[in-house]
């Protein structure tokens, strides 16, 4: 009986959680936007709503609340790609100005940043009215983990199967089945293969 109930209720709530997502999705597809299926969105989700046919969501992706999207209004070459099966936590911010791509079935926690680009900076420049960078393409390999806090930064490249720490700061490229943590992220290990 028990069972039954808790079987219910997870029933019930993923129903509610399917129309949520589908009115938050409705008025993004009348702007252009065509997610995969059986996506879900977390509530608070800011969007580049002229930019939405630059982002692609794969199929079974988690977005968490709070999110946001940013996309220059006037760049229409950049583009966001987000693999299958992939979850990422609320209050990300994935900031493109040239290309960002996550492989299938990574897990992203919270407050995960991703930039593509930077601000022009230096003596005399103010940041405000400065501009930014043209960017560096950004890779996330599939089946990845990024702790919470983390900041991935323009040109990184990592490989599959990376498991990145909390809070780090990943500032250069790291190949397949790495380790890494810190501020800025070093190498811990590379994950060794399981046994036969």
């Amino acid at each position: 009986m028990k069972t039954m109930i808790i079987s219910f209720l997870r029933a019930l709530y993923a129903g509610k959680e399917a129309v949520a997502t589908f009115r938050r999705l409705a008025p993004l597809r009348i702007l252009g936007f065509a997610p995969g299926k059986k996506v879900h969105l977390g509530k608070g989700i800011r969007w580049p709503f002229l930019n939405l046919r630059q982002i692609a969501i794969g199929d079974g992706v988690q977005l968490g609340g709070n999110g946001w999207f940013y996309i220059p209004l006037a760049n229409r070459s950049a583009h966001i790609s987000i693999g299958h099966g992939t979850a990422v936590g609320n209050d990300f911010a994935i900031s493109c100005n040239n290309n960002i791509q996550i492989g299938n079935d990574c897990l992203i926690g919270f407050r995960v940043s991703i930039l593509d680009f930077d601000h022009i900076l230096g003596r005399d420049i103010h940041p405000v009215r400065s501009g930014v960078t043209s960017g560096e393409p950004i890779v996330i390999g599939e089946d990845c983990f990024i702790g919470c806090g983390t900041v991935i930064l323009h040109g990184v490249n990592l490989g599959k199967n990376c498991i990145v720490g909390a809070n780090s700061v990943v500032t250069k490229s790291f190949g397949d089945y790495s380790v890494i943590a810190g501020a800025p992220a070093k190498l811990i290990r590379i994950l060794e293969p399981k046994p036969a």
